[in-house]
């Protein structure tokens, strides 16, 4: 697997003089690290063979639920695998889990992945004067409640994933 630390540091748990500097600037965090070590145990596992050719990119924690977000090459890509991973890291760190590839899947999928069990009834790109893009995403009233975390939240987690601005538009059914 592919992260932006040494994979000796991550399991040792002892950071070199490059991946202390990582860590201390925030460009890794703590969460990311614990991550990482997780995922690297798991690479050694048949199950996973798939995360040998994978890239890590970044977790984030979004009030009771964790967001993985890797890049995996399309051929190795299975859906049950990575139902399977996000189980597995699941009784790791004890929390909801949802892993993302983030390379593979188009923006409406990604949404899909991260606001389940709420439905998503369209995403539509708003080209705003300026020629900046930004995407409204149309969730029913009804699937409000069932959101993984606040409603700012998903749509703060949501631009971060995808670089551009995300609103969540609630709809009557």
């Amino acid at each position: 697997m592919k992260i932006p630390l040494d994979q000796l540091c991550v399991r040792s748990g002892v950071l070199c003089p490059r991946c202390e500097t990582l860590v201390r600037s925030g460009a890794v965090t703590e969460l990311d690290l614990e991550v990482m070590k997780s995922l690297l145990k798991a690479e050694a596992s048949p199950d996973y063979r798939f995360l040998r050719d994978s890239e890590y990119v970044k977790s984030v924690n979004l009030g009771n639920i964790l967001v993985v977000q890797l890049n995996i090459p399309p051929a190795n890509i299975d859906y049950r695998s990575l139902l399977k991973l996000a189980k597995y890291l699941e009784s790791q760190f004890k929390t909801r889990v949802r892993v993302i590839d983030t390379k593979s899947t188009n923006t409406k999928d990604l949404v899909r992945n991260i606001i389940q069990p709420a439905r998503v009834l369209g995403v539509n790109t708003l080209w705003l004067p300026d020629g900046s893009m930004e995407y409204v995403v149309r969730i029913p009233r009804s699937d409000l409640k069932h959101l993984p975390a606040s409603q700012e939240d998903v749509e703060h987690l949501l631009s971060q994933i995808i670089g551009a601005n995300v609103r969540i538009r609630v709809m009557e059914s």
